[in-house]
């Protein structure tokens, strides 16, 4: 069975009040830049493409991200006795959802494409940025992978102290994000003018609630995070991140006949990552 793979994907901003800029949201501007079926070539002979979109409800869509590439096929002609190239077209795609509320794209797996959902969305990535309109409004599209919380807030909460704690961050993305210390934060990056940043604090025995708020809200944004914990009385510190378990939803058969169920099933997901 396949699984679905969970992404974020942020809108940031290169420049703010862009003279061209004409939406009135990002979630506007990515529901109408998907919907234009962006192609571009990423390489030499590979061309990236959006196409078979359909709307499911309200804020999700159903998609199709893929590629052509020219091949050349040797075959043999019975009738002539002679062996022929022709020349000829590969196309293969995945099934790729996204909801606009949420800003979460799911990705369905395809070797063809790439060894992993991650070089999918890295190739989409570029692609999308390599669409004349993300220029114009001075956005640039960053597409990350969701990293399953569960596993790191384990470690934390079993460990006899927690000595630091670190959270990568980058620009705001307008969303659901922690109020107290990781808007702030991101708030912080754009006025200085820098586009990523990481933080930390140490301490004897740091609050186990306070990492799992923020935990959860950096982990909805695809950054990292980090704890240095000590495991038992008397032992060294060790260091965990939370980077390197995916957000998995198990894919059926009938993923694209059933497109809204399964698109409530990527939601609850998600919504599990960040709200316990």
């Amino acid at each position: 069975m396949k699984n679905l793979w969970l992404f974020r994907i942020k809108v940031i901003e290169i420049e703010q009040g862009a003279l061209f800029r004409s939406y009135d949201s990002r979630s506007a501007f990515l529901w109408s830049l998907i919907h234009g079926k962006p192609d571009g070539e990423l390489r030499k002979g590979y061309v990236w493409h959006i196409g078979n979109i359909s709307q499911v409800d309200e804020t999700g869509l159903l998609f199709a991200i893929g590629r052509t590439t020219k091949t050349s096929k040797e075959l043999y002609d019975e009738s002539s006795g002679d062996f022929l190239a022709v020349d000829d077209e590969e196309a293969p795609f995945t099934t790729a959802f996204y909801d606009s509320k949420l800003s979460v794209i799911g990705i369905l797996p395809k070797a063809r494409l790439a060894p992993s959902p991650k070089g999918i969305a890295r190739n989409m990535s570029k692609l999308l940025n390599h669409q004349p309109m993300v220029e114009d409004n001075s956005f640039r599209i960053e597409i990350s992978e969701i990293w399953d919380p569960e596993g790191f807030l384990q470690q934390v909460y079993d460990a006899y102290s927690v000595t630091s704690f670190s959270v990568e961050f980058d620009k705001p993305n307008p969303f659901d994000v922690q109020e107290e210390f990781h808007q702030p934060m991101e708030r912080y990056l754009e006025a200085s003018g820098g586009k990523t940043g990481k933080a930390t604090v140490r301490g004897d025995d740091l609050d186990r609630e306070v990492i799992e708020d923020v935990t959860r809200s950096v982990a909805s944004t695809g950054k990292d995070v980090s704890a240095r914990i000590r495991r038992e009385a008397g032992q060294r510190t060790v260091t965990r991140h939370i980077r390197g378990d995916p957000v998995l939803v198990p894919a059926e058969d009938d993923h694209v006949e059933d497109a809204k169920g399964f698109l409530d099933r990527m939601r609850d997901a998600y919504l599990k990552i960040r709200w316990r």
